[in-house]
């Protein structure tokens, strides 16, 4: 008897391949038989009914390092059908930790209402497992939290020494179970790091078959420097790519779009192998901070926050905004402030859901004077929502045969503490969005080809065997929609709404959405 039996679904495979219509059983956690009419008797049986079974969508981009420990069902993302996430990108991971990284991760922690208790990346990992999260879990190491740990937050080259403390922290992430290194090069303290440095890391990975993933140094007037850098990395250390959240942000740039798509597809001709990820969002997230020049982001949030007290530091950031608009303009990549939403304010939750320019006005400033002081009253712990990039764009890269989906979010909740913050709406409608507006509703991609960049194309470059295919043998990670209704009903100001037309989704052979219900069931697994 078998354990589940999903009866006549339309099976998308994984591959790209048209849907065809199948049962598929499920026996000890993974996928018994595919086939039309399958016999025997199960213990439960899911109507199939006109909608599609596909593999369980992997978030090839997500941040729910810290969120998993919060709330270990992860709703926001089960309801949409991810079932693995690809953690501790951009160059933050939860582990290793001392130093710099230590304080910094109990920070946010803190606001989650989580302790730290971990030091080593395997003792993270431990934790993970002790929470038993909803969804599969796949980690990769932050270079920035390596470097924080090491060295610290400020602008400096490493020291011989430095680099061989680097190097073990490394190793003995990737000897505990992370899958790869990731960088945040936009960001303190990586944004300090020469080209070497991060090569001499990802040999080490490369050793363990690990994959290099970055947010690249600039996705901006830099962007093509930057992806020539990623590129170079990848071919000196002889390890697979994955250019993070793949976008052109800044409307001065928009049009270097072409240049982009020739830089990527030259590149992997010349056989990198080399891949992208992508929300389906015309608008990004970061912290406010992250405007600011990189001599006013050293130290991180309370040293930002002290710096930015001293009329001679004001003075002096307004001269450079005067001076140098452009360069103002392709940080924060908006034409407006009235382009920059606030997201996440866990001192003055009010000023959530409003734009800059509105808070402004309210508190009688101009924006640049309101932004620095909110930066000051909440030690930099303010998030906001960029409209920076265009919806041509977005459509373009989304077309590229090696971009996967991901939601470049943490796991959130509606309940509890994190529903307190407002999100950017990709952290609950990335995977409905795609199949809903973009697969059905405009055709930029079919609905075979939106579900590949779910599944197989992220399984395959992340090196998750018997996941991302709907197979015998293969882990029974799966996602029944329907067609004719899915999509996402998440917006900028009203971020926590659950996605419609998923009813079923299933994690290691368990039903943890029954019927549109979590089913409370964990059955996640660190890969």
């Amino acid at each position: 008897m078998h354990e589940l039996l999903i009866r006549d679904a339309w099976v998308l495979d994984g591959r790209g391949h048209p849907p065809r219509r199948a049962d598929v059983a499920v026996q000890k956690g993974r996928i018994a038989a595919v086939g039309p009419s399958l016999p025997g008797a199960a213990r439960r049986v899911i109507a199939g009914d006109g909608l599609f079974l596909a593999p369980g969508f992997i978030d090839a981009h997500a941040h729910s390092d810290l969120t998993l420990l919060a709330d270990p069902r992860a709703p926001s993302k089960i309801h949409q059908g991810v079932t693995t996430e690809i953690i501790g990108n951009c160059g933050s991971s939860c582990a290793p930790l001392a130093g710099a990284a230590l304080q910094e991760t109990r920070t946010d922690a803190e606001l989650l209402g989580v302790e730290v208790t971990w030091r080593s990346f395997g003792e993270y990992l431990d934790r993970l497992r002790q929470c038993r999260p909803a969804v599969n879990v796949v980690p990769l190491v932050g270079h920035n939290t390596i470097r924080a740990a090491a060295i610290g937050m400020d602008d400096q080259r490493p020291t011989p020494d430095h680099l061989h403390a680097m190097e073990r922290l490394v190793r003995q992430a990737m000897e505990e179970g992370a899958r790869g290194l990731s960088t945040g090069l936009y960001y303190p303290p990586g944004c300090y790091a020469q080209t070497e440095e991060i090569v001499a890391l990802a040999r080490l990975v490369a050793r363990h078959a690990g994959v290099y993933t970055s947010h690249l140094r600039s996705e901006s007037d830099g962007l093509l420097a930057a992806v020539r850098e990623a590129v170079a990395v990848g071919r000196q250390a002889e390890l697979p790519v994955e250019i993070s959240h793949l976008k052109v942000s800044g409307y001065r740039n928009w049009n270097a779009v072409d240049a982009l798509v020739e830089l990527l597809e030259s590149a992997r001709q010349d056989g990198l192998p080399l891949g992208a990820d992508q929300y389906p969002y015309p608008a990004g997230s970061t912290w406010l901070a992250a405007m600011l020049p990189y001599w006013a982001q050293a130290e991180g949030g309370p040293a930002i926050a002290a710096r930015l007290r001293d009329p001679a530091v004001r003075q002096r950031l307004w001269a450079e905004y005067r001076q140098d608009r452009a360069a103002w303009d392709d940080r924060s990549g908006v034409a407006s402030w009235a382009d920059i939403l606030i997201a996440s304010c866990p001192s003055q939750r009010a000023l959530q859901g409003r734009t800059l320019a509105d808070v402004a006005t309210a508190m009688g400033q101009k924006p640049l004077d309101a932004a620095l002081d909110l930066l000051v009253q909440t030690e930099c712990q303010i998030s906001c929502v960029w409209f920076s990039q265009s919806e041509a764009v977005v459509r373009r890269l989304m077309q590229l045969p090696f971009v996967a989906v991901g939601s470049d979010a943490a796991a959130s909740s509606p309940e509890g503490v994190l529903g307190q913050n407002r999100p950017h709406p990709r952290a609950y409608g990335t995977f409905a969005r795609v199949l809903g507006r973009y697969g059905r509703d405009s055709g930029v991609l079919s609905l075979p080809e939106a579900v590949r960049r779910m599944t197989l194309l992220p399984a395959s470059h992340f090196g998750l065997r018997g996941r991302g295919v709907i197979e015998p043998g293969a882990w029974a990670d799966l996602v029944l929609f329907d067609p004719e209704t899915v999509n996402d009903r998440a917006t900028y100001t009203e971020p926590h709404q659950l996605p419609v037309g998923i009813p079923w989704v299933i994690v290691n052979g368990q039903i943890v959405v029954d019927r549109g219900r979590h089913t409370q069931a964990l059955p996640g697994q660190i890969l």
